[in-house]
């Protein structure tokens, strides 16, 4: 089963004020930071022949998905690409093409991924925007090509609890649940696995939601 590799402290520099690099490091949020990338990561199976990040931000998850493709490459909204390379060489992780992009109008060809992640993403888009990062998403995977979502509920009790632990007014950043990110993929992907942190917790109202999609 695929998990977070994570990269020693100190090695990744955060891409903003707001990047939630430090947590992954605290003694106990640390451990739920960790946990939700690996419910997600576990409903990979197999290897890619070129793998997609969506939002590399510090590069944090990009030594483990160098571990399970032949290639990985990543797309970021604000994040340099150059300091991103240059830290991760020195972690000794080779990555393909690093750009500066929007998940709406991907900088790459048709068809080039077999596999696109993005943890924490589309849960900050609108629903218009919603529907077009789909549609590229589904425009840049090969026919069967796999699409990894992984989102945070979108509710009242999900925003105190982002607030606890110091992201407040989380409202205004989180717009699309994990069911209005499958109501925008239907007809373009067919839902293969998913699952939520905790468990026993329906998708959608637990904590941390992942899904795993195939294209059409």
């Amino acid at each position: 089963m695929v998990s977070l590799d994570l990269p020693p402290r100190g090695t990744l520099a955060p891409n903003s004020d707001v990047d939630p690099l430090k947590y992954y490091y605290l003694p106990v949020v640390g451990r739920i930071f960790r946990a939700r990338i690996d419910v997600g990561l576990g409903l990979l199976d197999g290897r890619f022949r070129r793998l997609l990040e969506v939002g590399f931000g510090s590069g944090l998850l990009l030594p483990t998905l160098a571990r399970i493709a032949d290639a990985v490459d990543g797309v970021d909204l604000t994040s340099e690409p150059g300091p991103v390379r240059e830290a991760l060489g020195r972690l000794g992780t080779e990555v393909g093409e690093l750009k500066q992009g929007d998940v709406c109008a991907l900088p790459f060809p048709d068809a080039r991924f077999d596999g696109v992640v993005a943890f924490s993403i589309l849960e900050h888009l609108r629903p218009a925007q919603l529907d077009a990062a789909l549609g590229e998403v589904h425009r840049v995977l090969t026919p069967g090509g796999r699409f990894l979502v992984g989102c945070p509920a979108v509710h009242k009790g999900m925003n105190l609890a982002f607030a606890a632990i110091g992201f407040r007014g989380i409202d205004e950043h989180h717009f699309s649940s994990i069911h209005d990110v499958l109501g925008a993929a239907a007809g373009r992907f067919v839902v293969e696995k998913r699952a939520t942190l905790p468990r026993a917790v329906p998708l959608g109202w637990a904590p941390y939601n992942a899904v795993l999609l195939r294209r059409a």
